[in-house]
């Protein structure tokens, strides 16, 4: 009996884990959809965990990425430039070149002028959709687990008190 009570535990944290790993896809893919990759470091960064509190009794799902993600999700203005490196990085991709007629005759000058947008203005794709990248997602995942993880716990609990029950039982 024992050791279908950790099979259920387990089972549960299994299930949540897999709720993590959906959601962290689902964080990336809403960055390439977006266009927000330019080196890729900040998708490479993300990664969900799931974790029991024991004190309060709960799961909590616990998402990691560079702090690059929490500005381009509430589009907040950097103090200083963003990294150049990264803008160039995104030039190349996006295949942008400097135009003369516009006053910018090298990729160094594009560089530059970006960042300096990016510090005034925000985040284009921000401004774009009116919000973040993870809000979105995060909206949306919370609408389709809802009924899928109160059904999952409710499983769990009545698993874990019929085998108590028994477990208690005199023979």
């Amino acid at each position: 009996m024992a050791s279908s009570k950790k099979d259920a535990r387990d089972k549960l944290k299994r299930r949540m884990s897999s709720y993590g790993g959906a959601l962290t896809k689902k964080l990336k893919e809403s960055l390439r959809v977006r266009g927000n990759i330019a080196r890729g470091d900040l998708e490479k960064s993300i990664k969900t965990r799931s974790k029991w509190n024991y004190e309060k009794g709960r799961f909590r799902l616990l998402t990691q990425m560079n702090l690059y993600g929490v500005f381009l999700n509430k589009n907040m203005h950097p103090k200083t430039l963003p990294n150049l490196d990264a803008i160039r990085a995104w030039i190349d991709k996006k295949g942008i070149v400097p135009r003369e007629e516009d006053g910018v005759r090298t990729k160094e000058q594009l560089t530059y002028l970006i960042a300096r947008a990016i510090k005034k203005n925000g985040f284009a794709t921000y401004n774009k959709h009116g919000i973040g990248w993870v809000d979105t997602v995060i909206d949306d995942e919370i609408k389709r687990l809802k009924g899928r993880v109160k059904k999952d716990l409710r499983d769990a609990v009545r698993n874990l008190a019929i085998e108590t029950l028994d477990f208690n039982r005199k023979k």
